[in-house]
């Protein structure tokens, strides 16, 4: 499920994410809302939603030889949350 909030920042169903629980790594393909710089991912279990911004280049993941399209890394702006961080991943 894809939705947009009032501010037009998506949100998408946690459902559409695979999740590496051993790394408490969210992940999602392109595909399902492309690669935005912010997006909210919302449990459809618990009903909770959480808000994930793109690392910047001061950010640990930051990719330092700079985005090739391929992926981009989010972390969450939620405290308590069970992810570590979100990778969305180009399959085209």
């Amino acid at each position: 499920m894809r939705r947009y909030t009032d501010c037009n920042i998506p949100t998408v169903s946690l459902s559409s994410c695979e999740f590496k629980k051993d790394k408490k790594v969210l992940l999602m393909n392109s595909i399902v809302v492309g690669m935005p710089r912010e997006l909210f991912i919302e449990s459809n279990i618990t009903g909770k939603v959480v808000r994930f911004v793109a690392v910047g280049p001061h950010g640990v993941l930051y990719d330092e030889d700079g985005w090739d399209g391929e992926q981009q890394v989010y972390r969450p702006m939620a405290n308590g949350v069970n992810v570590d961080h979100l990778i969305i991943f180009n399959a085209h």
